[in-house]
């Protein structure tokens, strides 16, 4: 993909979307409305930025192992990606919380603090199925601040139920996602019931039995009521409401409440100032309901964020932020960090763009002679390759070594980037117009290629694009008819006033507020808080 091309189809669509949205009768507007979208600036980038490369810790395989005091069953080890290493900051987090910890994971995005909080959560599900002792009942409850992100969730645990069916582990859990959205019972035409139970029938990882969902989604709001999920997705909103309507005790009451043990509060630094305040008087009112209802053991509260860190200072505060936060002890210990690998200074060996492209072949068909070009780039950055080692493996291995790799791997990591002004300083020796198609290649075998020790990919990177959004247009007509798209543009002559457009027949009217001052057409006051 090369980024330049791809942005630019991308504003050129939105551009056109524009035109046709919002059409002008009047000739002239119309024409200088195209050429105010045409003069490029509703869009920003593409930039490009790596997140950092984190140390590596254990293997879900060896530390589940050691944690619960016994093996898990393969295909529970296969569900949660057993034999990939874990980052030095999850393996932490996971211990602290099956320990009985409350902890903050504040690391950077991208670093896996879903498998922060996720994996002990299974865990202890894992520990009660085992015992006998996982029946119906929340067990962990995750807030959202947004429902797309609630959804991102709901996906990752279906693929988990999807992997464990397949590789028939006999641990099974449940999870519900209950939200506005979330339709009533199955005659509920207003949220799309059957659709959504037509979308689970297709997925076939929920499995039913005795008209009951024992294993996957539950995905009506009667269901969650008859039989909760251990893990419960939702947002602020939703669970004030839950914590109100009698039709939802079921889910604190009945003996269940002994039961909750997790909440988690994902991207919890939204919840500050007046927005904190009450999502700690929310958590308060929720831990004195399951506490009357027969919780007797201590909750384990875990807060996750990108941006709470800044420094090693701030762990205190972070700690004092969480307490207040959650009504619950933190301490300055249990906010992890992620720690980072230091990427070296770029050697003076630099592949071509031609050596890029024979490695992105070698990747993407598999040719016969692949030992052969490997070993030809491999002593070209005075590297030696195992004769066993896989080709992701090698690739890795050859592109440590490249110092225009290292270059912009240290230009990038953590620090968006203007692709243009990466192309530019990476590929000098290039001409201008090949520039970007190197870096698009280039960032692509990196992507592709493997970390020869972890297996972890050697980098992790992404493109950001922004699109302005109109936020109105404005019409002066002297000396001529011209539409402008922001209050600030320089105008040469007499007022501009902001216009609304007919969506039938194109004509325009002048936004103003009623009445007039002197005979003179006023311009609107936005500000509702403005009465002067």
């Amino acid at each position: 993909m090369n980024p330049i091309e791809f942005s630019q189809r991308i504003e050129e669509r939105y551009r056109r979307y524009l035109k046709t949205t919002f059409y002008f009768k009047d000739p002239e507007l119309r024409r200088s409305f195209e050429q105010a979208l045409d003069a490029g600036h509703l869009s920003k980038g593409p930039y490009l930025e790596a997140t950092p490369a984190f140390k590596r810790g254990q293997r879900p395989r060896e530390l589940f192992g050691d944690i619960l005091g016994f093996r898990p069953d393969e295909g529970f080890l296969k569900a949660v990606q057993g034999d990939r290493s874990l980052y030095q900051h999850q393996e932490e987090a996971i211990r602290k919380v099956f320990k009985g910890h409350n902890v903050v994971v504040a690391t950077g995005t991208g670093s896996g603090k879903t498998e922060a909080f996720l994996y002990p959560i299974l865990l202890h599900l894992y520990q009660e199925f085992q015992a006998g002792q996982l029946g119906s009942g929340v067990r962990a409850l995750i807030l959202y601040p947004m429902n797309a992100l609630a959804n991102d969730q709901r996906e990752r645990l279906g693929d988990i139920c999807k992997l464990l069916k397949e590789a028939y582990s006999p641990f099974q859990f449940t999870f519900g996602q209950y939200v506005g959205e979330t339709p009533e019972d199955e005659r509920d035409a207003q949220r799309h019931a059957q659709d959504h139970l037509a979308e689970r029938e297709r997925q076939d990882y929920t499995v039913i039995k005795n008209g009951q969902v024992v294993h996957g989604e539950l995905i009506l709001r009667s269901e969650m009521r008859h039989t909760p999920p251990h893990i419960l997705l939702t947002n602020y909103s939703m669970l004030e409401y839950l914590l109100l309507r009698p039709d939802d005790s079921p889910l604190f009451d009945d003996g269940r409440a002994q039961w909750w043990t997790f909440l988690v509060l994902d991207e919890a630094h939204q919840y500050r100032g007046s927005r904190g305040i009450e999502m700690a008087m929310l958590l308060r009112r929720l831990k004195q309901r399951l506490r009357e209802g027969g919780r007797l053991e201590p909750f384990r509260c875990i807060a996750t964020s990108a941006t709470l860190v800044g420094q090693n200072d701030d762990e205190a505060a972070v700690a004092n932020f969480a307490s207040d936060l959650f009504g619950e002890e933190f301490c300055k210990e249990n906010i992890i960090l992620g720690e980072t690998i230091p990427i070296p200074e770029p050697g003076p060996v630099k592949l071509s763009f031609q050596d890029y492209k024979s490695l992105k072949s070698i990747l993407r068909e598999k040719p016969l002679d692949q030992k052969v070009q490997l070993a030809e780039l491999a002593h070209k950055v005075d590297v030696v390759l195992s004769d066993v080692e896989e080709p992701e493996k090698a690739v890795g291995t050859i592109l440590q070594c490249d110092g225009r790799a290292t270059t912009l791997r240290r230009l990038i990591t953590g620090n968006a980037v203007k692709v243009s002004s990466i192309a530019d300083l990476v590929f000098d020796d290039l001409p201008v117009d090949e520039r970007v198609s190197a870096l698009a290649t280039q960032v692509e075998l990196l992507l592709r290629a493997k970390d020869p020790s972890s297996g972890a990919p050697l980098m992790s990177a992404r493109y950001h694009m922004f699109l302005r959004s109109l936020e109105g247009a404005f019409v002066s007509l002297r000396p001529e008819k011209r539409v402008f798209l922001d209050r600030t543009t320089n105008r040469d002559n007499g007022a501009a006033f902001e216009v609304a457009l007919c969506r039938e027949c194109g004509q325009h009217y002048f936004v103003a507020q009623k009445g007039f001052m002197g005979g003179r057409i006023q311009e609107a006051i936005r500000d509702p808080n403005d009465v002067n």
